[in-house]
């Protein structure tokens, strides 16, 4: 198997298309040499907007096709505008057989470029003879003990780039002659959580330099299935820090301490102790101020009538851009307010244990 590197970045414009197999184009008027195959369509509907992003937020991506047992074919992978098109397919040049797809998709090209800075998701790439089973995606991290954890994910101040993961929930056959359709659903698997803390007693002594923000999970690495092999312990450290000032009387004022963290899926487990922990510890004492289990603290904003539906996994995985703000008091927090970017829900949780 071969590992390659996912570049990191969040705007990535104008990412070169990868060419296909054979049969390439966007609406596939002029079908000569392809009077067979598969065209696989692509969507990402799979979140809280309920709405089809794929053009919008996905610049690559890599279809893995195996074989009805579950054996590796090929891999083909597309990418640029033309993934934004309206209309756009992937065409595979597959003979008669039936098959199965693992999707993967990114916003910037997956080439293998490893100059670029920040931590990388690595694929482990099936060859030859290889299974279904033999594809993953793992984090790029620092190996050994630090801080009393297994691995910790070396950001070097960048954000992670968004991953996507989708398979075929069945055999799909491709006809001797003629062409076949199917498609496949993304999932976003990276999260962008922005921590803001604020002290009530004392607004104007809050600096964001005076506290340690972590975020522990076992993570790291993704299964061909989408699941999560939690067999190391990760440590998440903000990518993006700052304080700014509030001059507004009604909220306040004061000063805000700003983290910004991104990672990988999260999961909510039966076991609240298997969860990921958000912790804050203030430097010069040691204290901390926040320790809360974040895919439960998440999941609340599933509470939403419209939403009763959801289990806190799919609330979580289809949600990917949240913002918690802390409010300290008498040196822990008394309240946080939870907001869902894009939709502009909120929602307060007092301190309750968590």
């Amino acid at each position: 198997m071969t590992r390659l590197r996912l570049i990191a970045g969040i705007c990535c414009a104008g990412v070169a298309a990868m060419t296909a197999a054979s049969c390439t184009g966007l609406i596939f008027d002029d079908r000569d040499g392809c009077e067979h195959g598969v065209f696989l369509n692509f969507k990402y509907d799979y979140n809280l907007q309920r709405a089809d992003l794929f053009g919008d937020h996905v610049g690559e991506v890599t279809v893995y096709v195996f074989d009805a047992q579950g054996r590796y074919v090929t891999s083909q992978a597309e990418g640029g505008d033309a993934l934004a098109e309206d209309g756009y397919r992937m065409y595979l040049d597959l003979p008669e057989g039936d098959y199965q797809f693992i999707a993967l998709a990114q916003q910037c090209a997956y080439d293998g470029d490893a100059a670029q800075p920040g931590a990388q998701f690595l694929r482990e790439e099936p060859g030859e003879g290889d299974s279904m089973e033999d594809l993953a995606v793992e984090l790029e991290c620092i190996e050994g003990k630090a801080d009393g954890y297994t691995v910790t994910v070396n950001h070097e101040g960048q954000p992670l780039d968004t991953l996507w993961h989708g398979i075929s929930q069945e055999a799909f056959s491709v006809p001797a002659s003629g062409y076949a359709e199917t498609g496949i659903s993304l999932m976003r698997n990276t999260k962008s959580v922005t921590v803001v803390m604020r002290d009530i007693d004392h607004p104007e002594d809050m600096k964001v330099e005076d506290y340690d923000f972590r975020i522990v999970d076992h993570n790291r690495r993704i299964l061909y299935d989408n699941t999560v092999d939690e067999s190391s312990t990760v440590l998440y450290t903000p990518y993006a820090t700052w304080t700014t000032y509030d001059r507004q009387p009604s909220s306040g004022g004061g000063n805000m301490a700003h983290a910004e963290f991104m990672t990988s899926r999260i999961i909510y487990h039966d076991d609240p102790a298997d969860d990921a922990r958000l912790t804050v510890t203030e430097k010069a004492t040691g204290r901390t101020v926040i320790d809360v289990d974040l895919p439960d603290l998440l999941s609340r904003m599933a509470n939403y009538d419209e939403l009763q539906r959801y289990t806190p996994q799919e609330f979580i995985d289809r949600g990917y851009d949240y913002d918690l703000t802390f409010f300290l008091s008498g040196g822990s927090w008394s309240y946080v307010t939870i907001n869902i970017g894009v939709l502009g829900w909120s929602k307060r949780i007092q301190n309750v244990e968590i």
